[in-house]
């Protein structure tokens, strides 16, 4: 049986009620999606758990708390379920997703404790698929830096977004999307391109070396990752601490 996802939007949250049945086979088509609807930043993704949903066995339904800790620390979205009927309400009782994520009996309370993040701020910027780009990454991030006054964090900053467009323009091959977002004191550089790969490592030679790439991003950021983008193609994102 095939897992279908039926999404809406409600006051920038993403609602989402799967239809289908989750097993072994579905586990991936669930986790993914519900990945995609958070890596757009809304302010929460409530999932939506009723008749039209099965679940095979007790342990898939760890797919919720694997996309929760995925997303617990950026985008910074919240998870959130809604058990819709006695069945879905006892499993969330009864401990594994439900210890972990919030879960409600409707979709009116889950909405109700939405809240964006406390001083958020986000601006992006598309960039040519040309070596340029780089230059222009890095003129947009201090400038960003400037405008949101996190001055402490603009060198980092920088690089993590030189690093991120390098390994686009040179891996995906694509124009990348340059997003910046401020939640609290915690500021993100993500980096969407067009390929479905990986991102890569890479060491330069000669006058360039040393480490370079995700390494150096995982060296001055505090976390990084890399999810699906809903068009097609990746976003690889990076948390800076103020």
């Amino acid at each position: 049986m095939s897992l279908t996802l039926d999404l809406a939007e409600v006051d920038n949250v993403v609602v989402v009620r799967p239809e289908g049945r989750l097993d072994l086979t579905t586990y991936r088509t669930l986790r993914d999606g519900l990945l995609k609807c958070a890596v757009t930043g809304p302010s929460a993704v409530v999932v939506r758990l009723g008749e039209d949903f099965e679940f095979a066995t007790p342990a898939v339904m760890s797919v919720f708390s694997t996309v929760w800790m995925r997303v617990s620390e950026w985008p910074g979205v919240r998870i959130m379920l809604v058990g819709e009927s006695d069945t879905h309400r006892h499993a969330l009782a009864s401990g594994g997703a439900g210890r972990f994520v919030p879960h409600f009996a409707s979709l009116e309370e889950a909405l109700a404790v939405v809240e964006d993040p406390p001083h958020r701020r986000r601006d992006e910027v598309e960039l040519p698929e040309s070596p340029a780009s780089a230059l222009m990454a890095r003129q947009f991030v201090r400038a960003t830096c400037e405008r949101w006054e996190v001055h402490e964090l603009a060198d980092d900053a920088v690089l993590v977004a030189t690093e991120l467009v390098d390994n686009a323009l040179r891996h995906a091959r694509s124009a990348p999307n340059l997003r910046m977002e401020l939640r609290g004191y915690r500021l993100v550089i993500a980096v969407r391109d067009g390929s479905n790969s990986p991102p890569t490592a890479r060491v330069a030679a000669g006058p360039e070396a040393g480490v370079r790439g995700i390494q150096l991003v995982e060296a001055v950021s505090r976390f990084w990752g890399y999810s699906p983008w809903p068009g097609g193609g990746k976003v690889v994102w990076a948390v800076l601490d103020g």
